[in-house]
């Protein structure tokens, strides 16, 4: 008995493009009237092969060899240079890239959807170019017609490659304190030398392009204290004229997971640097790159949740253990209800996650391409409000998600030859690098919810609303009735929860987590009433088709929402009697 709901992730990609209208809308928006969604699907499905076919089989080599270090140069594992010759040949680096820099001007839901069957197959590789579109963005937004000249095009093309240099020794999360400095090399020039050291510095050196462009931020001189007096610059590893520069890989570390990826120390040895925006503002420009990792970052967490509930649903059809009660002698684990329940929550929990994903991600496309200003700035508080959501609860859900596959393996998954391990290992991470899902819930409480006193969480929870109420007249989901009275509960404490944030904002931060979590679960009630009503509509218009959004909606309604209850209730608690952790 195979277990009836495993589809691959490109089938329900294209669900959520197709039926829940983010194909159409993107088809509203100027640059993209002529891309329909027959497109999308296509480009998803062809991503989905080369993940399959490619990157997959590769994922345990990686995690088998790892990266070598000597004297500097870094080699990756067997076959991934020649995956990434492949990648850049097919021309995946540019998807989303301005057409005028040889971009194919595609919508960053089809990034997206990149990054997460990528991620899925094999996240150690997916890493190496993970960050390219975020240093896109970066220099074609806030570099000079040089700067963009001189280095843009080959970013677009997947030439060379980029990193992301923030975190140094004893200066994490706290970007105030780091040391690296840059000096001008003359007065009014953009030119400086760089020095410092940087620390976990994923594709630092690599051996898939010739050429690194390092995004570093530095300190000049007399520049403020604090992450104030921050600026960002471009450093290459060659410069332009073909000469070596002056940084130079000490090291790499040895990890729990991601071992194909080189997570590398970096010395910067007075070397050349390009100033990138303006002196003192580079935290804007880095923000920039770092938004659109942390949405990749999430489009990673789902990739790998789909591919470790796909090993376990495999598993538990085919494994034959105990008489599994109602059943005949010899049936496979998942008609267990202990099984079931693991398998069937790692589903909901993929499909769910990934309904929040695309629309984070349309938001973001809306946000560059809506026709008005109004609507792109409309457009840009909703995926500034979701970003630390997909961020933070995606990767919770993906490390989650391999636990429970694990579980479903039992003492086969503990060991390494079923390869289930390496999810969970994997998976570990995402929760930690681009800000520490932590450090999201104190972005979405203090930056999302009080800068603007919820207006954008309210505007978003009146069209959950809507979407809610009006699932609940599809047969067998009367849960929603309930999910309605607690958006209702919480629109009515959030001026408390603003309030709290105000006043005593270590009180407020303590709950910042669970302040997350009730975000993110509303957020989710509307998503499964908009995709469970998507399916009845669209089973009553064509007179067939199945029920499993509605099902996945009805068990989510079940087993998951009353968590969302559970934290909203901390969250009271809370202001009723404010614990300050001091």
């Amino acid at each position: 008995m195979a277990y009836p709901e495993l589809r691959s992730a490109a089938e329900d990609i294209a669900f959520v493009l197709d039926r829940l209208g983010v194909g159409e809308a993107l088809t509203r928006l100027a640059p993209f009237r002529d891309f329909d969604t027959a497109t999308l699907v296509q480009i998803v499905d062809e991503a989905a092969r080369f993940s399959r076919e490619v990157l997959a089989p590769l994922n345990a080599v990686g995690d088998r060899e790892g990266c070598r270090w000597r004297d500097g140069e870094v080699r990756t594992p067997g076959g991934f240079a020649e995956a990434y010759r492949q990648y850049r040949d097919a021309g995946w680096p540019s998807l989303p890239c301005d057409p005028s820099w040889g971009g194919q001007g595609l919508p960053i839901v089809a990034q997206v959807a990149l990054q997460e069957l990528t991620a899925g197959a094999n996240l150690a590789w997916t890493m190496y170019p993970g960050i390219l579109h975020g240093a896109y963005e970066c220099v074609h937004r806030f570099g000079s017609p040089a700067l963009r000249d001189a280095w843009l095009g080959a970013l677009v093309s997947g030439e060379w490659l980029a990193t992301m240099c923030l975190t140094e020794p004893g200066a994490g999360s706290d970007l105030g304190q780091i040391r690296t400095r840059a000096e001008w090399i003359e007065a009014g020039s953009d030119t400086v030398r760089v020095t410092g050291e940087k620390i976990f510095i994923s594709g630092g050196e690599q051996d898939l392009t010739p050429n690194i462009v390092h995004l570093v931020l530095a300190r000049t001189p007399g520049a403020p204290a604090g992450s104030g007096g921050l600026s960002l610059f471009l450093v290459p590893k060659v410069l332009v004229n073909g000469e070596r520069n002056a940084v130079r890989c000490t090291g790499i570390e040895h990890k729990m997971g991601i071992r194909g990826s080189a997570t590398c120390s970096m010395a910067f040895e007075g070397a050349t640097g390009y100033l990138i925006g303006e002196p003192h503002r580079g935290l804007e420009a880095m923000f920039a790159m770092m938004n659109s990792a942390r949405l990749h970052v999430g489009a990673s967490g789902v990739g790998l949740a789909q591919n470790a509930y796909e090993m376990a649903a495999r598993h538990a059809s085919e494994r034959v253990q105990s008489r599994v009660p109602g059943a005949a002698e010899g049936a496979p684990i998942v008609g267990h209800p202990a099984v079931w329940r693991l398998v069937e929550g790692q589903r909901v929990a993929v499909e769910g996650a990934r309904l929040l994903l695309y629309r984070a991600a349309l938001a973001i496309d809306e946000a560059h391409h809506a026709d008005t200003p109004e609507a792109r700035a409309q457009a840009n508080a909703l995926a500034a409000l979701l970003t630390p959501i997909v961020k933070a609860m995606l990767t919770e859900q993906a490390f989650q998600g391999a636990s429970d596959a694990l579980q479903v393996f039992g003492g086969y998954g503990y060991v390494e030859e079923t390869g289930i391990s390496q999810y969970l290992r994997d998976a570990r991470i995402p929760m930690i690098y681009e800000g520490t899902n932590e450090i999201q819930a104190v972005d979405l409480i203090l930056r999302k919810l009080v800068r603007d006193e919820g207006a954008t969480l309210s505007q978003w929870l009146t069209w959950t609303r809507v979407q809610v109420s009006e699932a609940r007249g599809i047969g067998a989901l009367g849960g929603f009735d309930t999910a309605l009275a607690d958006i209702d509960h919480w629109r009515a404490l959030l001026p408390s929860i603003i309030a709290l944030a105000r006043t005593t904002p270590r009180a407020a931060l303590c709950v910042a987590g669970e302040v997350m979590r009730v975000v993110h679960g509303l957020t989710m009630a509307g998503l499964w009433a908009q995709a469970a009503l998507a399916e009845h509509r669209a089973q009553g218009e064509a007179g067939q088709g199945g029920d499993a959004k509605r099902r996945a909606a009805r068990y989510w309604l079940k087993f998951e929402l009353p968590e969302t209850r559970r934290a909203m209730a901390i969250v009271a608690a809370q202001i009723r009697d404010p614990e300050t952790a001091e």
